[in-house]
C-alpha cells in the first residue's frame, strides 16, 4: 500500500475465478493505492487466497446476475477521497504508478470524475492494441452504476482527463475463455429478454444484446439484432434513453457501411429526440467526412463542440454513456481535415493543437492519423504549376504538424512520416533539426532524405552503396565501379573523387583494379598532374591488357606532349561496357522502383534526376518532364530522348514523333528494343500514296520495336494518321519492303505475332457453308488441315474468298473484292482509346480500319454484310455477299 499515510486512493474490484490474472493486477496497484477492496462473487479457484496476500478487505457477495448491482456493492466500502474502478485482467502502467497520486492531489474540489485511457491488447504478442478513454476514477460518493450488463457509470462533473494508461489483457486470453465470456453475457441478456414484457424493458435488453454481439465476432448476428431493435423502436413510437445509444452506434455502422441516408436518418432521430446529446453530432461529422462535404462537416463540428461542452457541465442529467467524449481528439482531427481542404490554415493549426494538446489523451486510431498525414501532404498540392505557392502553404501548416508530431511522440504511438519527409524535401521547406529528428521513418531512403536536409550533402552515393563503397564495387564488378565513378564525379570535386577512389585500392579483383587505375589516371589528368596520370594508366594497362585500345592512345599522348585539354578514358570504357544499354547494370532493380522515384530528393546529380524522371513517366508525366529537363550532360544517357518522347506521346504527338526519331539517331539500339539485334539502315524504302495529305490528323506515335522487332526492314518509329476512310502508317513501308519483312518474319518468330489460329478459321468456314474457297493474304498450307477436315476445296477461280491479313496491308482492296460473290474476312481493328493496344505496333500493318469503316467498305464494293463477330478483342470476322 502507499506509504504516505494519506487516505487518497481506494481501489474497488469485483472478481470471480481470476487466479490467472489477479496477482498481476494487485502487484501493479499495491504501492499506489491506500486501500484495495475486492468483492468476490463466487470464485471456486484460488482467487480469494491470492487476494488475501495483498489486502484484508475481501468481501464475499452472492452473484445476482447483475454487474451493476455487484459494482455498486463494492462501492460501499471505500474510505479514501478517490475511488479507482479496476478489474482483475488489468494492470496499471508505469506512468500511472509514477504520476496518479500527484495528479489527484492537484485537482480542484469541483472535479469529481477522471477519464483514463485503457490500452487493450488484442493479441498474445501484445502488438495490436485498441485505446479508449473512459471514466475510471471518481470522488467517493459521486458514482453509481446502472445496467445488468455493460454496466454504465453515472457520474458527476467536473470531468478531467489524465494520460496515465491502464493496460487491459482481457482480449488476449485463450479463445475458449473469450468465447465463454461472450457466451455468458449474451446468454444472460437473452434470458432477460425472454422475460421482458414491457416494450421499453425489451428495448433495453435488445440494445445490450446489440452491444454484446458487437464484441462477439459475428457481425451478421449484431446486425440481425440491430434491425430487430430498430423495429422495436418504431413500435414504441419514441426513442427512450437506451435507444439513443443504439441509434448512434448503428447510425455510425450504416455511415461506414455506405448506407449514408439511413445513417443520417438515425442520427437525426437522436438529435430530434434529445438535442442535448452530443454523440449524434459527432456521427454527423463522420457522415460528412465520408461524403467529403467539408462545409457541412465544419457546421456539424461546431454544433458538436457546443453541445458537448454543455453536456460535460451537466453530465449528471444523462442516464446513458456519452460515448463521443473519448472522440474529442478525433473530432478535432476531422475539423482540421476540413479546414485544410478549405485552405483555412489558421483553423487547421488551431484544431490540431486542440487534438494533440497536453491535456488530451491521444486515443486516435492510427488509420485516422495516417489519413491526416496524407491530407497534410496532399492538401498543398492543388497548384502543381507553382512549387513556390505549395511551399508557402506548407509553411502555414507547419505549426500544426509540429504539434501533431510532438503529441504523437508523447502518446507513445508509432507513426511513420515517410510521405511527409518526402514532401518537405521536395518543397525545400526549412524545418529545424529537432523536428526532423522526431520524424520516424519506415523506408531506408527517407533517412537519407532527412540527412540531406540536415547537412545539405549529396546522399546518392551513400544510398546506392548502403554506405559500404568497397562491398558495392566488389559485388558489382566493372559495372559497379564505373557507376560508382559516374556518381562521384557528379557529386564531389576531383580531389575528393581521387581520395574516395583510392580507398578501393585494396580490392583484389584484377579486372576491377585495371579499371580503377584507369579512373585514377583520369583524376590526375583533370588535376593536370600528368606524371601521376601516366603512372596510373600504365598500371591499368599492366593489370588489364584488355583496356589497351582505350589506354594506349592516351599514354602515347602523355608521353609526347602535355595537352591540358586532353580527355580521359572513362567515357570510352563506360560506353564499351554499357554497350548502348540504358544503365550499365540494373540499377532500377537494385534500388527498387519506389526508391527510384525519390532519388531526386537526396541528390541533384544527373543520374538521380534521370532515374527519378523516367520512374515518373507513367505516374506523373509533368514531374517526369520537369526532372528530365534538369538533367545536364544528356549524352551520358543513351535513352534520354526516347524517355522524353514517351512523355510527349500523350500530349504532343508531333513532338513525340520528332523525339523518337532523334532517339533512334542518337542510339541505334533503340531501333530494335524488342530483340536488340537489328539496326535501322534506311535501305528499305517507304512510299507516299496519293490519298495521304500532309495535314491528315496524327492519332498515334510510338516506337513499334518496344513490342515487336522491325527485323531491320520496317522503320521503328511510326505514326498513325487518319484519313476519311481509314488509318495509315507513316512512314508507309513499300510493297517491296513489306515482302522482304514477311520473308524474314517466318524465320525470326516461332509464332508470328497476331497469327490467326486454325480453330478460328475453322469456325468461320463452318458458319459460311463454303464448299470451295479462294485464299488471299496467307499461305494455303497454314490452314490445309482445316480445309481437309471440312472438305473445302481451295480453288483460285472460286467466287468464295477467304481473306486473312490483306485489309491491314492494303489501302485499296477493290481488286481483291471485285470478282468475289461471298467473302469470309478476318481483320484486326485497333482500340482507339488504348495507345498500348498491340495492333498499333505490328510492323507489317500499314492500314487499319474501324469495324464501321470496314462495313462501309464492303457496302461501297456492292456487298451486304450478313455477320460481324468480335473475336479475341481486336479481331473481327466479317461475312458478306453480293445479292
Amino acid at each position: 500500500m502507499s506509504s504516505d499515510n494519506e487516505k487518497l486512493l481506494s481501489v474497488a474490484m469485483i472478481v470471480k475465478d481470476e487466479e490467472a490474472n489477479i496477482r498481476r493486477a494487485l502487484e501493479a496497484i499495491k504501492d499506489v493505492a491506500d486501500e484495495i477492496i475486492v468483492v468476490d462473487t463466487g470464485s471456486t479457484d484460488r482467487t480469494p487466497q491470492i487476494v488475501k496476500e495483498y489486502t484484508d478487505k475481501l468481501y464475499f457477495h452472492e452473484w445476482q446476475n447483475d454487474f451493476s448491482e455487484a459494482r455498486n456493492y463494492s462501492l460501499k466500502f471505500p474510505t479514501c477521497e478517490w475511488v479507482l474502478i479496476y478489474d482483475a485482467d488489468e494492470e496499471v502502467s508505469e506512468a500511472f504508478k509514477r504520476n496518479i497520486r500527484e495528479f489527484l492531489k492537484k485537482q480542484a474540489k469541483d472535479v469529481n470524475t477522471v477519464y483514463i485511457p485503457t490500452i487493450s491488447y488484442m493479441d498474445i504478442d501484445c502488438t495490436r492494441t485498441e485505446v479508449a478513454s473512459t471514466p475510471r476514477i471518481f470522488r467517493k460518493g459521486t458514482i453509481e452504476y446502472k445496467n445488468v450488463v455493460h454496466n454504465q457509470a453515472i457520474y458527476k462533473p467536473k470531468v478531467v482527463r489524465g494520460n496515465f494508461p491502464i493496460l487491459h489483457y482481457g482480449y488476449i486470453w485463450t479463445r475458449v475463455l473469450k468465447r465463454k465470456k461472450y457466451e455468458r453475457t449474451s446468454t444472460l441478456i437473452r434470458e432477460q429478454l425472454k422475460e421482458a414484457k414491457h416494450p421499453i424493458e425489451r428495448l433495453y435488453y435488445l440494445v445490450q444484446l446489440y452491444k454484446t454481439e458487437s464484441i462477439g465476432g459475428y457481425t451478421y448476428k449484431k446486425n440481425q439484432v440491430a434491425w430487430e431493435t430498430l423495429a422495436e423502436i418504431k413500435k414504441v413510437g419514441r426513442v427512450p434513453a437506451i435507444g439513443l445509444e443504439f441509434l448512434y452506434l448503428f447510425g455510425l455502422d450504416c455511415v461506414f457501411g455506405g448506407l449514408k441516408d439511413l445513417g443520417k436518418e438515425l442520427l437525426q432521430k437522436c438529435i430530434d429526440a434529445t438535442p442535448q446529446y452530443p454523440d449524434p453530432y459527432f456521427g454527423m461529422m463522420a457522415l460528412y467526412e465520408r461524403s467529403c462535404d467539408w462545409d457541412e462537416l465544419i457546421e456539424w463540428g461546431e454544433k458538436f463542440f457546443k453541445v458537448l461542452d454543455e453536456a460535460m457541465k451537466n453530465v449528471e442529467n444523462f442516464d446513458w454513456t456519452i460515448m463521443s467524449f473519448k472522440q474529442v481528439p478525433l473530432a478535432h482531427i476531422l475539423m482540421a481535415r476540413a479546414m485544410l481542404k478549405r485552405k483555412d490554415f489558421e483553423g487547421f493549426n488551431n484544431h490540431i493543437s486542440l487534438a494533440f494538446g497536453e491535456d488530451e489523451n491521444i486515443t486516435i486510431d492510427k488509420k485516422n492519423l495516417y489519413v491526416l498525414l496524407n491530407d497534410i501532404k496532399e492538401g498543398v498540392e492543388d497548384k502543381k504549376d507553382s512549387l513556390t505557392a505549395d511551399k508557402e502553404e506548407w509553411e502555414k501548416v507547419l505549426p500544426g504538424f509540429k504539434v501533431m508530431v510532438e503529441g504523437v511522440e508523447k502518446s507513445g504511438i508509432v507513426i511513420y512520416y515517410d510521405n511527409i519527409v518526402e514532401k518537405i524535401a521536395e518543397l525545400e521547406v526549412e524545418v529545424d533539426e529537432n523536428l526532423l529528428d522526431k520524424l520516424s521513418c519506415r523506408n531506408e531512403l527517407s533517412k537519407y532524405i532527412i540527412k540531406k536536409m540536415k547537412t545539405s550533402e549529396d546522399q546518392l552515393l551513400d544510398f546506392i552503396t548502403k554506405d559500404d563503397y568497397l562491398n558495392f564495387v566488389e559485388k558489382n564488378g566493372i559495372p559497379g565501379i564505373l557507376l560508382f565513378y559516374s556518381v562521384l564525379q557528379n557529386t564531389k570535386d576531383t580531389v575528393d573523387t581521387l581520395k574516395t577512389l583510392s580507398t578501393l585500392r585494396k580490392i583484389e579483383d584484377e579486372k576491377i583494379q585495371g579499371v580503377l587505375y584507369a579512373l585514377l589516371g583520369d583524376c590526375y589528368l583533370r588535376l593536370k598532374r600528368f606524371k601521376e596520370a601516366l603512372t596510373q594508366y600504365k598500371k591499368s594497362l599492366e593489370i588489364l591488357p584488355d583496356l589497351s585500345r582505350f589506354i594506349k592512345p592516351i599514354i602515347e599522348d602523355l608521353s609526347t606532349k602535355l595537352d591540358p585539354e586532353m580527355d580521359g578514358v572513362y567515357e570510352e570504357i563506360y560506353a564499351h561496357f554499357a554497350s548502348g544499354k540504358e544503365f550499365i547494370f540494373d540499377i532500377m532493380g537494385y534500388i527498387g522502383q519506389e526508391n527510384a522515384q525519390k532519388l531526386y530528393l537526396i541528390s541533384d546529380a544527373p543520374l538521380a534526376l534521370y532515374i527519378s524522371g523516367i520512374s515518373f513517366i507513367q505516374k506523373d508525366p509533368q514531374k517526369a518532364e520537369m526532372l528530365l529537363k534538369k538533367v545536364e550532360n544528356i549524352e551520358e544517357f543513351p535513352f534520354y530522348y526516347y524517355r522524353l518522347a514517351k512523355i510527349y506521346e500523350k500530349k504532343d504527338i508531333k513532338k513525340a514523333f520528332d523525339l523518337h526519331l532523334k532517339a533512334v539517331e542518337e542510339n541505334n539500339k533503340l531501333a530494335d528494343i524488342s530483340f536488340g539485334r537489328y539496326s535501322y539502315s534506311g535501305l528499305y524504302p517507304n512510299t507516299q500514296i496519293s490519298f495521304m495529305k500532309s495535314d491528315d490528323e496524327m492519332i498515334w506515335v510510338g516506337n513499334i520495336s518496344e513490342k515487336f522487332s522491325q527485323l531491320g526492314i520496317i522503320h521503328p518509329i511510326r505514326s498513325w494518321k487518319r484519313s476519311d476512310t481509314l488509318m495509315y502508317a507513316s512512314p508507309y513501308p513499300s510493297d517491296e519492303a513489306l515482302r522482304i519483312y514477311e520473308e524474314r518474319e517466318k524465320g525470326a518468330y516461332k509464332s508470328i505475332p497476331l497469327e490467326i489460329k486454325k480453330e478460328i478459321i475453322l469456325k468461320g468456314l463452318i458458319d459460311s457453308g463454303f464448299k470451295d474457297v479462294k485464299v488471299l493474304g496467307v499461305d494455303k498450307e497454314k490452314y490445309e488441315s482445316v480445309f481437309e477436315d471440312l472438305g473445302v476445296s481451295v480453288k483460285d477461280n472460286s467466287n468464295n474468298i477467304l481473306i486473312v491479313g490483306e485489309f491491314e496491308k492494303n489501302y485499296n482492296v477493290s481488286d481483291i473484292l471485285k470478282k468475289a460473290r461471298n467473302v469470309l474476312a478476318f481483320v484486326y481493328v485497333p482500340d482507339l482509346k488504348d495507345r498500348e493496344n498491340v495492333v498499333w505496333f505490328i510492323p507489317k500493318f500499314r492500314v487499319l480500319r474501324t469495324t464501321s469503316q470496314l462495313i462501309s467498305l464492303f457496302e461501297k464494293e456492292g456487298f451486304k454484310v450478313s455477320k460481324v463477330e468480335a473475336i479475341d478483342g481486336n479481331l473481327r470476322c466479317f461475312q458478306a455477299y453480293k445479292e
